[in-house]
């Protein structure tokens, strides 16, 4: 059985600590697939939240310095109950990004990483050349993600124009890919989350991290051709492309 079908089963719930500008497309992606989403920034709640999720997923798009007691605090709570947790590191690359996320995995076990080249590369030692929190390198780096994998004992989802999935062993690539990806704010986000709800249901992160990409290139291609490659109505078009892949698998159940 696929994981989107177990998905479908299940209906787990996934817990965000998400980026305050994208938490709604982040939430729609989620419920979509036909998963929960949730969201909270209220720390006397973690511990219950967390008892009835299947999955953490932590986003830096906006974070703060009063936030780091939160997300460590979050991610214990959920490595203590074995629940997966997924780090979309945005810009992890600029210097109070990269201290904030070194602090947090110095105390946590982070069971996914997804990011584009130049965050990877970061994890990885290395640099990839970038501006704010986009890549500008598109070359695929295996070594990178191969070298993040090891270093962090997590899967890394490296996206960009061909995905890498890897756990520092096996390597995994998705060639689908939409150039509107890249444009409008919030994808990697939504992806991030997406990965998250393929992790709760699974008891391979690496498959997980695989399928949910997969399954988001496939729904961004699609919706690039509905929307003949202009922007404006393509997160729309996506979020609706997922939701039709989800009912179709769904009826594969009935």
């Amino acid at each position: 059985m696929s994981i989107l079908l177990t998905i479908q089963e299940k209906q787990p719930l996934v817990l965000n600590l998400a980026n305050s500008v994208t938490q709604q497309h982040v939430a729609d992606a989620i419920s979509f697939l036909g998963a929960s989403p949730l969201m909270t920034r209220a720390s006397n709640e973690l511990e219950e939240l967390l008892s009835i999720s299947s999955a953490l997923v932590l986003n830096t798009g906006t974070i703060n310095e009063e936030e780091l007691p939160f997300f460590i605090t979050a991610a214990k709570l959920a490595n203590k109950m074995h629940k997966p947790v997924i780090l979309d590191p945005v810009a992890v690359m600029m210097p109070y990004r990269a201290s904030f996320v070194s602090r947090l995995i110095a105390e946590v076990k982070i069971t996914i990483i997804r990011g584009n080249a130049a965050e990877i590369a970061w994890f990885a030692q290395s640099v990839v050349a970038s501006k704010g929190i986009d890549a500008l390198d598109e070359q695929v780096n295996d070594h990178n993600a191969l070298k993040a994998a090891r270093q962090t004992n997590a899967v890394i989802v490296q996206t960009g124009r061909t995905d890498t999935i890897t756990d520092g062993k096996k390597v995994l690539k998705v060639n689908t890919h939409s150039p509107l990806f890249k444009i409008n704010v919030g994808c990697g986000d939504m992806l991030s989350a997406i990965i998250g709800a393929f992790a709760s249901v699974s008891d391979s992160p690496l498959e997980a991290a695989f399928e949910a990409t997969q399954l988001f290139g496939e729904a961004g291609e699609l919706a690039s051709t509905a929307v003949n490659n202009l922007p404006g109505n393509f997160v729309n078009t996506l979020l609706d492309t997922l939701y039709q892949k989800a009912q179709n698998s769904r009826e594969t159940i009935i």
